[in-house]
C-alpha cells in the first residue's frame, strides 16, 4: 500500500508540472500582439480575428460573431463574454446581468482598447485573473469598429501620438468619421452597430479613443453626459454611485483621471472648459436611449505600452464598479424607460450653454513655455515632463438647456418622404400609419433666413435657418406615417425630426428640396398681375409703397418687385420653406404598425 501511495504521489507531482507548464505555454499562446511586440505594433485585422476565433475557441465563456460588412468587404465582429453562455440579446437579458458593450477603434489610429481589451479578455477566460468581473456582467467588445480605417495603416497616419508603428486612420475608406455619424447614420459601418445597438440595448456603454492636446500626467480623461441630456436617474447614479468609485479604482490601480476637458485659450492658465455632446457623437447619442456612455480618453501623449496598460485598467475599475451597483443601473434604466415610454411631457432641451460658472480644480501638468517658429512664424507650448506642476484653475462645467421644445404627442410625416422614413427606422423608431384619413389641429414651421455652409462638414452642407411656428389645421390620408412618442426611441425622434435640435434631419440636408422652388412666372403674366393685385388690395399698396421707400435695392430691381407679387398671389407653391413634418399634440386615431402595412 504504501508503495502505490508513492507511486500516486509522484504521479500526482509529475501531473502538476505538466499542468503547470502546460499552462504557462497555454499563457504565453495568448499574449498579445501588442504584448509580443514590446507595444510597438498593434494586431492587424486579420491577427484580430485569429486572437478572437483562438479566444472562442479556448473558452466556452466566449462567443464570436459579426454585425455587419465593411465598404471594403472586411467583416465586423464582436465578441459576448458570459459565464452563463448568454450570447444572444435575448439570452443576456433573461440572465439579468448587467450588459456592457465597449467598442473600439472608432477612430482606428486609436486602438490601444483594442489590446487592453483582448488581454482582459484572456484575464477572464483563459487565465481568469478576472474571472471575478463576469459574475455580474456580461461583456460585449468590438474590437475594431472602423476595419477599413485601421488597414489603412502606416508609421505616419497619427503624428501626435507615440506609436504603435502600424496605426490606422482617422476615418473609414469612404471619409466619414464614425464618431460624428451616429444620428445622421450616413456609413454602413454605422447602419450596422445601430442594428447591434438596437438588438443587444446594453446597460452601459463604453468607447475607447486616444485624445490629443494639452500634455498632463494624467493617462485617462473621460466624459458622461450627466447634464440634463441626460435622464434624471441616470445623471443621480452616474454622479453617486459610478463616477466617484470609478475614479477611486483607477487610482489605486496605479493611475490617474481628469474629466475630458480643453483649454479655453492659449493655455491652461486661461481656465479649462467642457461641452454638452449633441448626438452625434456616441455618448450624445446612448444618452437618448436612457444609457449611461462613457467616453475614455487615453493621453496620446504617453507610450503605447501605457496607453495599453492604463485603459486596461479603465475597463477594470468600471467592471468591478458595475458588479456592484449594476442592480441600482437597471433601477434607473427601468424608471428612465418608463417615463418616457408614457411620454415626454416638460420642455425637452436640445442644446445647451454654459452658465459661466465654475469650480477650482488642481491640474496635473508640467511646466510650459511658449515658443516661436522661425519658419511659420506661429507659435506653439512646449511642455517640460522633467518639471511637473500642479495648476490651480477654473474648470467651466456649467450648463443649462438652451433650446428646449414641448414634445408632441406624435409627428405626422407624409408617405411620400421613403428615404427620410427609412432613416428613422434605422434609428430603431418604431412607425405607425394612420388607417383613416384625419383632420386634425397641428403645429407647423416655417424656414427663414436660410445660410449652407460654403464647406462641406462630413458630406454635408449643412444649413442654419430661422424658425417660425403656425398652428393649423389639416387633412392627412391615410397611410401618414405617425411617430407615436410614447415609445423608447422617443428622444432619438425628437433629436432627429426637430428642426431646432442640432442634429436633425433637416439641418443635413434630408429635406433640401423644400427649400427649392420648381415653379416660375412669366414677366407677361406678373407684371399686369401686379397691377390687378394693387388696384384690388389698399392694404397691399400700402405695404408695397412702404417697402420701396425703404429698401433701395428692392426699388431698383424689377427682379424683386416681381416676386414679392409673386409670393403675394395665389399662384405661389404653397410647400415651398414649409417643413413637411408636423407636431401633432391631440389623441392618437386608430393606426396600424408600419410594417404590417
Amino acid at each position: 500500500m504504501s508503495g502505490y501511495r508513492r507511486q500516486l504521489r509522484c504521479f500526482g507531482f509529475v501531473l502538476a508540472c505538466a499542468l503547470t507548464l502546460c499552462g504557462a505555454v497555454h499563457a504565453d499562446d495568448f499574449a498579445t500582439v501588442a504584448e509580443r511586440s514590446g507595444y510597438r505594433l498593434t494586431a492587424s485585422y486579420n491577427e484580430t480575428v485569429a486572437y478572437a476565433r483562438k479566444l472562442d475557441s479556448a473558452s466556452t465563456w466566449v462567443h464570436v460573431d459579426t454585425f455587419g460588412i465593411s465598404p471594403q468587404g472586411r467583416s465586423l465582429y464582436y465578441l459576448v463574454a458570459s459565464k452563463d453562455g448568454a450570447f444572444k440579446p435575448a439570452a443576456a437579458k433573461a440572465a439579468n446581468k448587467t450588459v456592457v458593450l465597449v467598442q473600439n477603434g472608432i477612430h482606428a489610429g486609436e486602438i490601444a482598447g483594442k489590446e487592453a481589451c483582448f488581454a482582459l479578455l484572456r484575464d477572464m477566460v483563459i487565465n481568469k485573473s478576472k474571472a471575478a468581473l463576469l459574475d455580474n456582467v456580461i461583456f460585449v467588445v468590438i474590437p475594431i469598429f472602423n476595419v477599413d480605417g485601421h488597414e489603412n495603416n502606416a508609421r505616419d497616419t497619427r503624428t501626435n501620438q507615440e506609436g504603435p508603428e502600424n496605426a490606422g486612420f482617422r476615418v473609414t475608406a469612404q471619409l466619414y468619421n464614425l464618431n460624428r455619424d451616429y444620428l445622421k447614420a450616413d456609413a454602413p459601418e454605422m447602419r450596422a452597430w445601430l442594428r447591434l445597438w438596437q438588438a443587444w440595448l446594453p446597460d452601459f456603454f463604453i468607447d475607447d479613443h486616444i485624445t490629443d492636446g494639452m500634455d498632463w500626467q494624467y493617462e485617462i480623461s473621460y466624459a458622461i453626459p450627466w447634464y440634463q441630456n441626460d435622464a434624471p436617474q441616470i445623471v443621480t447614479w452616474s454622479r453617486n454611485q459610478f463616477e466617484p468609485d470609478v475614479r477611486k479604482r483607477v487610482e489605486q490601480l496605479g493611475y490617474n483621471m481628469f474629466p475630458y476637458a480643453y483649454s479655453m485659450g492659449r493655455t491652461v492658465l486661461s481656465g479649462l472648459g467642457t461641452f454638452v455632446y449633441p448626438p452625434r457623437f456616441s455618448n450624445g447619442y446612448t444618452a437618448l436611449w436612457n444609457r449611461p456612455g462613457m467616453l475614455i480618453e487615453i493621453h496620446s501623449l504617453k507610450d503605447f505600452k501605457t496607453r495599453v496598460l492604463s485603459n486596461y485598467a479603465a475597463l477594470v475599475a468600471v467592471l468591478e464598479n458595475l458588479n456592484v451597483t449594476g442592480v441600482s443601473l437597471k433601477l434607473a434604466i427601468a424608471e428612465a424607460d418608463s417615463m418616457t415610454t408614457a411620454g415626454l411631457t416638460k420642455p425637452y432641451p436640445l442644446t445647451f450653454k454654459s452658465t459661466h460658472d465654475s469650480v477650482l480644480v488642481d491640474l496635473l501638468s508640467y511646466e510650459f513655455d511658449t515658443v516661436s517658429s522661425p519658419v511659420t512664424k506661429g507659435e506653439f507650448i512646449h511642455y517640460d515632463r522633467s518639471h511637473p506642476k500642479t495648476y490651480h484653475l477654473p474648470y467651466y462645467n456649467g450648463f443649462e438647456p438652451d433650446v428646449s421644445v414641448i414634445p408632441p404627442r406624435a409627428y405626422l410625416i407624409p408617405r411620400e418622404w421613403t428615404e427620410q422614413i427609412e432613416h428613422l427606422k434605422r434609428q430603431g423608431i418604431r412607425l405607425d400609419t394612420l388607417v383613416a384619413p384625419l383632420t386634425a389641429a397641428v403645429e407647423r414651421y416655417h424656414f427663414d433666413s436660410l445660410k449652407w455652409a460654403t464647406e462641406p462638414y462630413e458630406g454635408h452642407f449643412r444649413v442654419q435657418y430661422q424658425l417660425t411656428t403656425q398652428e393649423t389645421t389639416l387633412t392627412f390620408p391615410s397611410g401618414t406615417v405617425v411617430v407615436d412618442m410614447h415609445q423608447p426611441a422617443a428622444k432619438v425622434a425628437i433629436h432627429a425630426l426637430e428642426p431646432k435640435a442640432p442634429d436633425a434631419l433637416v439641418r443635413w440636408g434630408y429635406w433640401q428640396q423644400i427649400f427649392e422652388r420648381k415653379e416660375y412666372i412669366e414677366d407677361y403674366t406678373v407684371d399686369p398681375l401686379a397691377e390687378d393685385m394693387l388696384a384690388r388690395d389698399p392694404g397691399l399698396k400700402t405695404e408695397f409703397e412702404a417697402k420701396l421707400a425703404e429698401d433701395t435695392a428692392f426699388a431698383n430691381s424689377p427682379r424683386a418687385r416681381r416676386l414679392f407679387f409673386y409670393e403675394r398671389s395665389p399662384y405661389f407653391e404653397t410647400q415651398l420653406n414649409w417643413y413637411p413634418v408636423v407636431r401633432f399634440m391631440g389623441q392618437l386615431p386608430t393606426v396600424t404598425p408600419m410594417n404590417e402595412g
